[in-house]
């Protein structure tokens, strides 16, 4: 039987696949599995959580305001996100960026 509540989640340059609870957010995750993320201010207006969803962006939560004012800032694409602001819905691919 498979636990539909888990989502899998797969850090590219670590090469790291995960298994987390659906909605935890990719910060936790990323922490908890040893991700080579660095995160600065936790709080969407710093950017060096920069990430590039390759699989599973309509499986992120919504961008917030700051967030996608400050992705804008840097022209940013569409499939960029800031980890520490992005809960995990489904299952995702992610490449980390940096500023």
């Amino acid at each position: 039987m498979v636990d539909t509540d888990l989502v899998k989640v797969h850090f590219i340059l670590d090469d790291l696949l995960v298994q987390a609870p659906q909605g935890t957010p990719l910060q936790e995750i990323a922490d908890h599995a040893g991700a080579d993320i660095t995160f600065g201010c936790r709080s969407g207006s710093c950017g060096t959580c920069r990430v590039r969803v390759t699989s599973g962006l309509e499986d992120c939560s919504p961008a917030e305001a700051e967030e996608r004012d400050f992705l804008a800032s840097l022209e940013a694409p569409a499939d960029h996100r800031l980890a520490c602001q992005v809960c995990a819905n489904g299952d995702l691919e992610i490449e980390y960026l940096g500023l």
